[in-house]
């Protein structure tokens, strides 16, 4: 079951949201659920690694083909990361973004930078395989 890319998708997409709806709250709370950030955000990084490796070893063997853009997580955590510093910025002291976000924000940005240069290294990996075979 867990072999899956599309088992990992799924279940990265709802611990992305979760996340994302957690910070939210938590934010807007002033951090009483603050105990909590850490783990979720482990849980987060884990699965979304993991995601993103089965995705690239699947593409590598040529098992992966579908499409479904890291862009989407990229936008969605930059839209929120932004409105929450501005809420923090222009609210004084009153609201603040936890260290966790921000390195869980930093580590989606990284794993979409690492698949996009995978993804750009098989692609002319493919090609030069499918020149290499025209000859």
């Amino acid at each position: 079951m867990f072999k899956d890319e599309r088992v990992w998708r799924v279940l990265c997409s709802v611990w992305t949201l979760v996340f994302m709806v957690f910070v939210v709250f938590d934010f807007f709370s002033f951090h009483h659920y603050e105990g909590l950030v850490t783990p979720f955000a482990a849980i987060y990084a884990g699965i979304l690694t993991l995601y993103a490796g089965t995705k690239e070893f699947d593409r590598w063997y040529d098992l992966h083909d579908a499409r479904h853009p890291g862009e989407f997580f990229v936008a969605g955590w930059t839209a929120l990361i932004f409105i929450l510093l501005a809420v923090a910025a222009f609210s004084g002291a009153s609201y603040n973004l936890p260290p966790e976000v921000v390195a869980s924000y930093i580590m989606v940005l990284t794993i979409f930078a690492l698949t996009q240069k995978s993804k750009q290294l098989h692609r002319r990996h493919t090609e030069r395989k499918v020149k290499k075979a025209k000859r």
